[in-house]
């Protein structure tokens, strides 16, 4: 069956897994009353999806690994769909729980195959548009499950209430696996995948520790043995570091490489995922709980007045990765700055509200926090997994959205212990709106925090290091550079200098960092070559406007060229480039390998069939300037006899 037919099976299960992670905040005040509940109970029916489907999600894409993707898809689909239907004919709220720990059971099964699916079965730009659906499709899910919820607990389908919200994935789940069994490619198992059972275990006992206490403690007056378990948290951490150590040290394969975390971009972008989720599941849960508890909203109203926050995220999730280019990481820290001030806003308009809130006044305020949302959190996994090995991305990504779960679980646990702390004993409007009044600067603190930590990040390899001009969209670009040698360098003069300061300290590094082989040596400077498609733009523009006459900023330009051709003539006094080989003419020779396919790209194109851009171009080309770099080389030494 056609590769068509694979994507929507995928999604919608992508969209499943993703949805009950936020569906059932909206229901937690009607399950609170339907099942005779306490707020930490029912929060734990939150928390007891995202603990199992954060604890095992690395484990779901290695047991994938080992029993086929496909089969560990549609056994993980199956599970939530049965899971599902134990969620909405729970008679208590412990069966609840537990049903909702299954579903994320099947939820870690089920999700980690599904990049695996799209990378095996799509190639070239219909992989890339694959990718960029799965990533709305998230985005989509993320934001939709209050608005989704509020509506299957408006229409109270056959007087059942929060039930349909589990019910619905029945029909859905079971469609979706038949589908999945007939159109899913098979893949073949690989039985020396190693499993970590063990980490996972101590992960997950580690979280429920921390998140037991944060959930019952208040409403329990904090018994010993929960204090004993919050403080058994932290040794149970050391415990699980140790063991992976352990685990890493003996050659065995651990649910979180340590390793990854030597890399100064992964070590500082991990929690910034945890601060980023945590404040986003704080705002979530207590809006709520303030709407529907403490003003007395219908979960549908409520979900109404979320409704400016998820089109605010839809909006910029989906420009989000439009915007790297220009601003790098910091498309995350400008989300998390507007986020903050959104949030700001919305306290201080419940603070002036009290228990006379009608909603629309939270529109605004709402809106613009979707909007930092959004931008904080589209290209999150990108920029934090950016320096890692291309091997290790994969493990990497797993590791990021285990955080971001985990966040989830502590955002429900601390936000929830937060608010009912502040609320205090008054069951009224005014206490309520008081507490998320209070609440919400800590959310937009946890933000500031996440914003504070993008600083310290290390600039990501697709993030443009240049100046202003080189940042800007492709049409903007060649107009900055038009009106610039159109009046002979006095319009923009500062900004070019600025331009050209950044692109000869990018070459002086590159000069002394290129490989001591003449074959690496071509082929390191057409990689590298490949930042500087501005500043080819402008050399070719600059080439037709003034031909072999003075060009501005000359005598800049002249002492990288010089310490270009100083560097391959102290190669040749190595003996490694042939010395009869005039030095001037090499520098020209190398030049044109490395700029030459992507400054006239047409010829490139026209010649060979393929865009300088094309994966397959780059590495012939890169196999030819390497083999025509050893044909450089200089004779071989022989020692002194």
């Amino acid at each position: 069956m056609s590769s068509r037919f694979v994507l929507p099976v995928v999604l919608a299960g992508t969209f499943m897994a993703i949805l009950d992670v936020s569906i059932v905040v909206v229901a937690i005040p009607s399950i609170r009353m339907d099942l005779r509940a306490g707020y930490g109970a029912a929060e734990f029916v939150i928390s007891a999806y995202t603990l199992t489907y954060a604890s095992l999600l690395v484990t779901g894409g290695r047991l994938g690994d080992r029993f086929g993707r496909r089969r560990m898809f549609i056994v993980g689909l199956l599970g939530f769909t049965g899971s599902s239907a134990l969620c909405g004919a729970a008679p208590s709220i412990g069966v609840l729980i537990g049903a909702r720990a299954l579903q994320g059971i099947g939820g870690a099964l089920m999700f980690p195959q599904v990049l695996a699916i799209i990378q095996v079965t799509f190639g070239g730009q219909a992989r890339t548009r694959a990718l960029g659906v799965f990533g709305s499709v998230i985005g989509i899910a993320a934001v939709a499950g209050q608005l989704v919820g509020g509506v299957l607990l408006a229409l109270n389908v056959f007087g059942l209430t929060w039930r349909p919200l589990f019910l619905v994935n029945v029909p859905l789940g079971a469609a979706a696996a038949l589908a999945a069994a007939r159109v899913l490619p098979r893949d073949p198992p690989d039985a020396h995948t190693r499993l970590d059972l063990g980490g996972a275990g101590l992960i997950a006992i580690t979280q429920l520790l921390l998140t037991l206490p944060l959930l019952e403690g208040r409403e329990h007056g904090w018994p010993a043995w929960m204090l004993g378990c919050l403080a058994a948290s932290a040794p149970c951490l050391a415990l699980f570091v140790a063991y992976e150590q352990r685990l890493a040290a003996r050659g065995g394969a651990p649910l979180v490489p340590l390793r990854l975390f030597r890399d100064r971009g992964f070590a500082g972008g991990v929690p910034i995922a945890l601060l980023f989720q945590a404040s986003y599941t704080i705002f979530a849960l207590t809006l709520s709980i303030y709407l529907q508890a403490g003003l007395g909203f219908s979960p549908l109203r409520a979900g109404a007045v979320y409704t400016p926050d998820a089109i605010g995220f839809f909006i910029t999730s989906l420009t989000a990765p439009r915007l790297v280019p220009l601003l790098g990481r910091h498309v995350l820290s400008t989300g998390y700055v507007i986020a903050s001030l959104g949030l700001l806003a919305a306290a201080a308009t419940a603070a002036a509200a009290g228990s006379g809130l009608a909603g629309w006044e939270l529109a605004a305020p709402l809106f613009i926090a979707g909007l930092g949302q959004g931008l904080g959190m589209s290209p999150m996994v990108g920029t934090i997994i950016a320096g890692l090995e291309p091997a290790d991305a994969g493990t990497g990504a797993g590791v990021v959205t285990m955080t971001l779960q985990t966040g989830n679980v502590l955002g429900v646990g601390a936000g929830s212990l937060l608010f009912f702390t502040l609320a205090g004993s008054g069951l009224h409007g005014a206490a309520y709106a008081h507490a998320y009044a209070l609440v919400l600067p800590v959310s937009a603190a946890l933000l500031l925090l996440a914003a504070a930590g993008v600083h310290w990040l290390p600039v990501t390899p697709f993030e443009a290091q240049n100046a202003l001009i080189e940042r800007l969209p492709g049409w903007a670009t060649g107009f900055a550079y038009s009106m610039f040698l159109m009046t002979g360098g006095r319009i923009g003069d500062r900004l070019f200098a600025d331009v050209l300061s950044h692109i000869t300290e990018r070459r002086l590094r590159r000069t002394g960092e290129a490989p001591e082989d003449p074959g690496e040596f071509f082929a390191y400077h057409f990689d590298a070559m490949g930042e500087d498609g501005a500043w080819l733009n402008y050399l070719e523009r600059e080439a037709l406007t003034y031909g072999t006459g003075p060009i501005p900023h000359e005598h800049e330009r002249l002492p990288v060229i010089q310490a270009q051709v100083d560097e391959i003539r102290r190669r040749q006094n190595a003996g490694l480039i042939d010395p009869r080989l005039d030095p001037r003419l090499v520098r020209l020779l190398g030049f044109a390998l490395a700029s030459y396919p992507r400054l006239l790209p047409q010829i490139t194109r026209m010649t060979t069939g393929t865009p300088p851009g094309d994966p397959r171009f780059i590495a012939e080309w890169e196999t030819f300037v390497r083999a025509l770099g050893k044909r450089l080389a200089g004779p071989p030494q022989t020692g002194h006899t």
